[in-house]
C-alpha cells in the first residue's frame, strides 16, 4: 500500500467558533417557526389536533433513530476496537447526547397518545382481544416506560460524550478501557430498550398487531439514516473550513460502506418481516400489511422498495460511488427522504385508510429537525469536534481503504 501524507490537525480548524452561535440561533428559530407552523395547521384541520397528533409522531420517531443510531455507533466502535471512525466520532458523541432534549420533544406524543395509539381507545381497550395487554398498554405504563428509556439513553449518551470530553484534556488511556468495558452491557440494554421503545412509540398505534422484528426495522432504518446525516454533517463542516484534510476519502468511503451495508441489512429485515406474514397468513397479522397495500398506501409501499431499498443498493454498490462527495452527498440526503417516507408509510394509515399528505408533515419535520439541530449544535459548542486525546486518533489520520 502506497504511503500518504499524514493529515494534522494544526492544519484545519476543529471548533465550531463564530459558526456555533449562528447555527444554533437559525436552527432554533427555524424548529419554533416549524412547530408553530404545524399546531396553527393542526387546530385548521378541526379534528382536536388528531392530524397534528400523527405528523408529529412521526418526525419525533425520524429524529429520535438517528440519536439512537448515533448511541449504538458509540459502543460498536469501541467494543471492536476499530481507529478508523475515531476522527468523526465527536459528531456521533453530541448527536446520540441530544436525549435530554428529545425527552422534552416527547411531551406532545403523550399529551395527544389518546389521539393517536389505538390502545386509548376505550372500544379497543375494552375488548377481548386487548385483555391480556390492558395492563401494558395503559397510559400510565406508557409514561413511566419512556422515563425508564430517556434516563436509560441519556444516562449512557452523556456518559460516553463526558468521558470522551474529558480525555480530551487528560489524555488518559484508561478512559478508552473504561468506555470499551463499558460498550458489550451497553450495547445489550440499549437493543432491549430500543426494541420496547419502538414497540410503545409505533407499534402499540395499533395495539391488535405485533412483530417481533419491528424492533430491528425501526433500528436499521434509524442506522443507516445516522450514517447519511454523518456524511452530511461532516461534508457541511468541511465546506465551512472545518475538519478539512482530516476527514479524507479514505473515511467518507466508510461512510459509504456503512450505508450501504445497513441499506441492504434494513431491505432484508423488511422482507422478512412482510414475507413471515405473508406465508402464515393469519388475519390477525396480515391485517397491517393490508391496510398499507391499497387505497393508494400500496402504491406509497411500492415507492418505498425502491427509494429505501433498491435504488440506493444500486448507486452505493460501486467504490467509485463510495470515493465521489458528490455521489456520496446524493444518496446520503436520498436516504434520509426515503427513510422518512418509510416511517410515514408506517405511521400514517392508522390516521387514514386512504392516502393522505398534509404541508404540516412537513412543517413539523423543519419544526423538531430545528430543535435538534440546535441541540446538537449547543452540544459541541465549546469542545474540539475531534476527540484530540484518543490513543487511536493518530491511527484514524493515517487511515487508508484496501
Amino acid at each position: 500500500m502506497a504511503h500518504h501524507h499524514v493529515p494534522r490537525l494544526e492544519d484545519t480548524k476543529t471548533t465550531l467558533d463564530g459558526l456555533g452561535p449562528r447555527l444554533f440561533a437559525v436552527s432554533a428559530l427555524i424548529g419554533v417557526i416549524g412547530l408553530a407552523a404545524t399546531f396553527g395547521l393542526g387546530l385548521s384541520q378541526g379534528d382536536g389536533l388528531r392530524h397534528f397528533g400523527f405528523s408529529y409522531l412521526i418526525n419525533f420517531a425520524f429524529f429520535l433513530s438517528i440519536s439512537l443510531g448515533a448511541m449504538f455507533f458509540m459502543p460498536i466502535m469501541y467494543v471492536t476496537r476499530a481507529s478508523w471512525n475515531v476522527v468523526m466520532r465527536r459528531l456521533a458523541e453530541v448527536t446520540a447526547a441530544v436525549m435530554p432534549l428529545l425527552a422534552v420533544l416527547a411531551i406532545p406524543v403523550i399529551i395527544f397518545a389518546g389521539q393517536i395509539y389505538g390502545w386509548a381507545d376505550p372500544a379497543v381497550a375494552g375488548s377481548h382481544a386487548m385483555s391480556h395487554k390492558a395492563a401494558y398498554l395503559s397510559k400510565n405504563m406508557f409514561i413511566l416506560r419512556w422515563v425508564i428509556y430517556f434516563c436509560i439513553w441519556t444516562g449512557y449518551s452523556w456518559f460516553f460524550w463526558k468521558t470522551s470530553v474529558k480525555q480530551d484534556s487528560s489524555g488518559d488511556v484508561g478512559l478508552t478501557r473504561r468506555l470499551e468495558n463499558y460498550s458489550g452491557f451497553a450495547l445489550m440494554i440499549c437493543a432491549l430498550s430500543v426494541a420496547a421503545a419502538s414497540f410503545d412509540l409505533l407499534m402499540s398505534i395499533n395495539p391488535l398487531w405485533f412483530s417481533t422484528m419491528f424492533g430491528v426495522y425501526y433500528w436499521a432504518g434509524g442506522f443507516v439514516t445516522f450514517w447519511a446525516v454523518m456524511t452530511l454533517f461532516t461534508m457541511g463542516l468541511q465546506n465551512t473550513g472545518r475538519m478539512r484534510g482530516i476527514v479524507t476519502p479514505e473515511h467518507f468511503h466508510d461512510y459509504g460502506k456503512a450505508m450501504f451495508a445497513f441499506t441492504f441489512f434494513w431491505g432484508y429485515i423488511a422482507f422478512s418481516q412482510y414475507m413471515l406474514y405473508w406465508y402464515a397468513n393469519i388475519p390477525e397479522e396480515t391485517h397491517w400489511f393490508l391496510i398499507r397495500s391499497q387505497n393508494g398506501w400500496g402504491m406509497t409501499g411500492m415507492v418505498i422498495i425502491f427509494a429505501t431499498f433498491m435504488l440506493p443498493f444500486a448507486g452505493l454498490i460501486s467504490r467509485y460511488a463510495k470515493r465521489s462527495r458528490k455521489m456520496l452527498a446524493f444518496w446520503a440526503f436520498w436516504i434520509i427522504v426515503a427513510q422518512w417516507i418509510n416511517l410515514y408509510w408506517v405511521v400514517m394509515p392508522q390516521f387514514s385508510d386512504s392516502f393522505v399528505f398534509s404541508p404540516m408533515d412537513v412543517t413539523a419535520f423543519f419544526g423538531i429537525g430545528g430543535l435538534w439541530l440546535a441541540g446538537i449544535t449547543k452540544l459541541a459548542m465549546g469542545n474540539s469536534l475531534v476527540p484530540t486525546g484518543d490513543p487511536r486518533l493518530e491511527e484514524s489520520l493515517r487511515f487508508e481503504n484496501a
